[in-house]
């Protein structure tokens, strides 16, 4: 008897995820399930066709682009890839679309086959049944595939998208191909997405990185190593050629292994303590190309992965959205570094590739391909603690802004209070700190802060985004770290969020600022994307420290006792929340600009803080550096645990401009780098948000002659 097919989340779980390279399943459950409150659908292709042998393909792919040091390069790998095309009566059915995943991983595929080919996988047992061929294709640099591993880069984006457009022209084919899979190869979908292949008509990305600097590091904080990209600088990327049937191509392959290429680089940027965002990660970056995608697009995302973390098809969605890309579908499920578990998820897939990748008039189709699948609502999310729900999009249409303050004592409801201490301080220092630490007893320590609210009556539920606004003091560089959970009524805990942030990057990941020691600033921590339901009786809570062993990778250097500021710190939220008795706070966006980068001592500044978005007027104030002072303009001053705020003497509303001047320090000794903001938000209350890429930088040269 034939022994049945592994699938490649047996893999997964079998080693563990491979430390962040995890081959995954490429394909979810079966039959849509019965429920009623669920809109699904299915495609309408059956099964007909057999199945030919693997066959393989060599595809030289040409790529211009400007290398490291800004030289025009052209270069022309030849990737490798196996085939299974339709067979009707044992022959090749033409006309007939493309479904490719782009991987590192075909050696792990092949032994999931029992040696055979990588293409020959539950993909293949579904579709090549109803028309479509499979391919799969290994990466640049990766396997039998010529040219060099780019972690990400431009040689990945132009030759995925190379590679797309080559299997469009195939004569056999219909002209349109689609992408599928997960981890790395959904990465691979969006880096060739967003260079727009003329062929590709629909990727389905599976818990896939849409930002490479957010895959390695929290924030300018580094995560805890996930093997990337040494395992496949060293591993996936290492291997020598082996294609079965073509030796000289095998010798070329390995000839490329041999040279260290940019391995070095990608070592060294990967594990970096203050990562700054340049133009090495812009490269990387697919998210900020979001407008350039131009096919249809079904994310699937997992609220527990801890490999990719869910912001990569969160983030994606929205900014997707924000580019006012159609058609989209953002499905965040209960799972974690795998493959969708709805019990329609198949069906999806399946009507996503026949509406997308049919054309209708293929001369061997008998159905009409069309479905409805894309016009089914946007978003459709489940968690561990809430029921499966659809939306228009996320965070849903009726989002809104509230904020929890942190506060000393005993809280009242909307608030966080101190748990365990009097004293809003803690010490950055080894050795590390993890989970175990900060739950092992309910209550603060020396290097953490734990906050939590009173019983809930009813109950709160949240999707949406979650912040950390945090006004601190320190006496060095530090990191922040925020855990947000649940303490439920038998006392046990549930982390469903966690962030963190490097001082130096408290602007933004752009440019790194120094770190303000002699009075407070301020610092937005980003724990990930929720949805999350907490049962009456829970506490919503929050611990606050500067490591996190289970997340964070710990900077044995790092020496700072630091200080929150209770009252003008908070939990903020942006989303739908139901059961939160808590102010709401305004939802607003602010640009600031100053008129120079330098100025001598005694010089004047002018600076504009200007609302760009707003539902209404709202207050306005900015950092101002240690030692300028306010020389004009409708604003007033005041000192806030050690820090001087210049506020707006009235609301601004949005499209307004408040503008002050500050004069530069004027002695000798004043000659220096300053941190202007960021600006920040607020209503009528004590609570302020920092506003987000409104930190500027300045530097004084000099005396005022």
């Amino acid at each position: 008897m034939e022994e049945p097919k592994l699938d490649r989340r047996s893999v997964l779980q079998a080693t563990g995820a491979l430390a962040g390279a995890g081959a995954l399943g490429l394909l979810g459950g079966g039959a849509a399930a019965a429920d009623p409150e669920i809109e699904t659908t299915t495609g309408a292709t059956e099964p007909r066709f057999g199945a030919a042998e693997p066959e393989e393909f060599y595809v030289e792919v040409e790529m211009a682009f400007k290398n490291v040091d800004g030289d025009e390069v052209t270069e022309t790998p030849t990737l490798y890839g196996e085939i299974i095309r339709p067979t009707d009566g044992g022959e090749p059915v033409a006309d007939v679309p493309v479904i490719l995943t782009y991987t590192p991983y075909g050696d792990l595929y092949q032994a999931l086959s029992a040696g055979d080919s990588p293409a020959d996988d539950g993909v293949a047992d579904y579709f090549v049944p109803r028309g479509y061929a499979r391919a799969t294709f290994d990466l640049i640099g990766c396997r039998n595939s010529g040219g060099y591993y780019d972690y990400g880069g431009i040689r990945e984006r132009l030759s995925g998208k190379k590679l797309v457009d080559a299997l469009g022209e195939f004569d056999w084919t219909n002209g349109n191909v689609g992408m599928t899979g997960g981890s790395y190869d959904g990465t691979t979908q969006y880096a060739a997405a967003i260079e727009t292949p003329e062929h590709l008509e629909a990727i389905v990305p599976q818990v896939a990185i849409d930002r490479w600097y957010d895959y390695r590091y929290f924030g300018g904080v580094p995560r805890s190593t996930v093997g990337t990209p040494t395992l496949f600088d060293f591993g996936f990327a290492a291997t020598p050629g082996h294609a079965r049937d073509d030796q000289g191509h095998n010798v070329e392959v390995t000839a490329a292994r041999i040279e260290p290429g940019r391995r070095a680089e990608f070592e060294r940027r990967s594990y970096e303590y203050d990562p700054e965002y340049d133009e090495f990660w812009v490269e990387r970056e697919y998210r900020r190309r979001a407008g350039d995608v131009d096919c249809a697009v079904m994310i699937e995302g997992g609220w527990e992965d801890r490999n990719v973390i869910r912001w990569g098809s969160t983030r994606f969605f929205e900014a997707l959205k924000a580019a006012d890309h159609d058609p989209v579908r953002l499905i965040m499920g209960d799972w974690g570094h795998s493959y969708p578990e709805y019990p329609d998820s198949r069906d999806l897939q399946h009507a996503l590739y026949d509406e997308y990748l049919l054309d209708g008039d293929e001369a061997w189709l008998d159905v009409d391909p069309s479905t409805n699948v894309m016009d089914l609502p946007a978003a459709d999310v489940e968690s561990a603690s809430t029921p499966r729900q659809q939306f228009e999009t996320w965070p849903p249409a009726d989002a809104s802004e509230f904020a929890l303050p942190f506060v000393g004592g005993e809280p009242a409801a909307g608030e966080l209070g101190l748990v365990g201490t009097d004293a809003a301080t803690w010490e950055d220092r080894s050795p590390p700190v993890s989970e175990a630490d900060f739950f092992e007893e309910r209550g603060s320590g020396d290097r953490y802060l734990m906050f939590e609210t009173p019983e809930l009556d009813d109950g709160l539920w949240f999707t949406g985004r979650v912040t950390a606004d945090l006004l601190a003091n320190s006496t060095d560089d530090t990191w922040y770290t925020a855990v947000v959970y649940e303490r439920r009524p038998d006392g046990s805990v549930r982390p469903f969020a966690r962030g963190a942030r490097n001082s130096l990057f408290r602007n933004g990941d752009v440019e790194p600022a120094p770190t303000p020691t002699d009075g407070s600033y301020r610092v937005g921590v980003e724990p990930w994307d929720s949805n999350w339901e907490l049962s009456a009786g829970s506490r919503l809570g929050v611990v606050i420290a500067s490591d996190n062993d289970d997340y964070v990778r710990h900077d044995p250097t790092n020496r700072s006792s630091n200080e929150l500021v209770l009252g003008e710190s908070a939990l903020r939220f942006e989303g739908v929340a139901e059961g939160v008795d808590a102010p709401s706070f305004p939802d607003a966006s602010l640009s600031a600009t100053i008129d120079s980068e330098t100025y001598t001592g005694g010089q004047t500044a002018r600076v504009e803080l200007t609302v760009e978005s707003a539902g209404g007027p709202v207050r306005v104030r900015d950092r101002l550096p240690d030692d300028w002072t306010v020389a004009g303009g409708a604003v007033t001053t005041e000192e806030v645990a050690g820090t001087t705020y210049v506020e707006a003497d009235a609301p601004v509303a949005a499209g307004e401009t408040v503008t002050y001047f500050a004069e530069a320090p004027a002695t000798p000794e004043a000659s220096d780098e300053y941190a202007f903001g960021p600006a920040e938000y607020g209503d009528a209350g004590e609570l302020w948000a920092t506003a987000d890429g409104t930190g500027r930088t300045v530097y004084v040269v000099g005396v005022e002659t």
